[in-house]
């Protein structure tokens, strides 16, 4: 879970980069969260075990109905409301919000001008498939189960990846805790590491270089010519 909050949005931040006007920068980024949104179904049902929501969410099923429907509610929440509630505590002097500022989150406020017409369905949809698709595939050799065929087939994962690097009991006082590590569990970890400074990189890079402004630039005009339209 922790890894589709801070480092799977690192393949979509940077597609968002490369092609800015054809991709959605919060739509492609929501969906690689919520894929992972199955941990709160799945703590709220637990008698349904041993089934798990991860299996639909994690699925090319679950990619239509439920990643791209979630994401479209989701970024018109996040644009209207969460985003500049968001740039608005970033843009507060209180010095614990300065790395908020310093990785652009104060920029935030920008998002409110998206308008949601019908290219705006159509482009976080497939912004969303696309989102969804990166997560699947970063999770394909780091998690025990490969859900992409589920309902129809639910699959181990590779004996290669279930290969145990560490089995050790550590004592801590009168507690044992016993350590399990796998080849998958190792690449999850480095994966979110990895994930988490390539994504704040391109947070940066789109602070430093303006990004955002440039890319509402043209929905803020619009926003503009708006108001004068209605106060004439």
């Amino acid at each position: 879970m922790p890894s589709s909050i801070i480092s799977h949005q690192a393949p979509g931040l940077w597609l968002k980069i490369l092609s800015p006007q054809k991709i959605d920068g919060t739509a492609i980024c929501i969906s690689t969260f919520v894929v992972d949104l199955n941990v709160i179904l799945d703590y709220f049902f637990p008698y349904l075990y041993p089934f798990s929501f991860r299996y639909i969410s994690h699925s090319l099923l679950g990619l239509i109905i439920w990643t791209i429907p979630l994401t479209l509610v989701f970024s018109m929440m996040v644009s209207r409301y969460v985003a500049p509630l968001v740039s608005r505590i970033a843009k507060n002097n209180f010095f614990l919000f300065k790395p908020l500022r310093y990785f652009g989150f104060d920029k935030f406020d920008k998002l409110k001008l998206k308008t949601f017409n019908k290219n705006f369905f159509i482009v976080t949809s497939y912004s969303a498939l696309i989102g969804g698709i990166t997560h699947l595939l970063l999770d394909l050799p780091s998690h025990e189960y490969i859900e992409l065929f589920y309902p129809w087939k639910l699959i181990k994962s590779w004996d290669f990846f279930l290969i145990i690097l560490v089995n050790q009991e550590i004592i801590i006082g009168e507690r044992t805790i016993n350590v399990i590590l796998t080849v998958y569990e190792l690449i999850w970890v480095l994966e979110t590491l990895v994930g988490l400074i390539i994504s704040l990189y391109f947070l940066r890079y789109i602070k430093t270089h303006n990004l955002l402004e440039t890319w509402y630039k043209s929905e803020e005009l619009k926003e503009k010519e708006y108001k004068m339209e209605a106060s004439e």
